[in-house]
């Protein structure tokens, strides 16, 4: 049972065993601080910053990593994500996309002439952007430990 397990475990430099965790822990808590970073720089980018709560409120959760998985999470204001999307106070789900409140016939009769509100994608355009970068990072990361399981494997078949 022994060998299986060592075999199934990419090798380290100087002949120690590299578990999951090891090999993705490092990458995976460079990547939050990045993510941090990134989501603080669009707000400020944006021009969101009336009060800078929810650019203070960006902050690292939970991190874990176990033998085959990980948990990232982050915090925000909740009101972030309606700013992400455009949306809040006055939209609501399946309004079949009718905004009245958009309408500029129905703003100038109620006498509302504030700028219409738009996205301001300061969370989602880079959370898919860097998903995906880290999907093809942890991809090369397991790719190498999978290959380090046939290199192991010929190593043990010639003794």
């Amino acid at each position: 049972m022994g060998y299986y397990k060592n075999v199934a475990t990419p090798q380290r430099s100087g002949g120690e065993y590299k578990n999951y965790s090891e090999l993705v822990a490092p990458y995976l808590q460079e990547w939050r601080d990045m993510m941090i970073n990134i989501w603080r720089d669009r707000l400020d980018l944006m021009g969101v910053h009336d009060t800078g709560s929810l650019s203070r409120s960006v902050a690292k959760g939970t991190f874990s990593v176990g033998d085959d998985s990980a948990d990232i999470t982050f915090k925000y204001l909740t009101y972030g994500i309606y700013v992400d999307l455009g949306v809040g106070n006055g939209y609501y789900h399946d309004n079949g996309g009718n905004l009245e409140i958009l309408d500029d016939v129905y703003r100038h009769e109620h006498g509302n002439t504030n700028k219409k509100r738009q996205r301001r994608p300061w969370f989602n355009v880079s959370w898919r952007i860097s998903v995906e970068v880290l999907k093809s990072k942890l991809a090369d990361l397991m790719g190498e430990s999978f290959s380090g399981l046939f290199d192991n494997l010929t190593q043990r078949e010639r003794g």
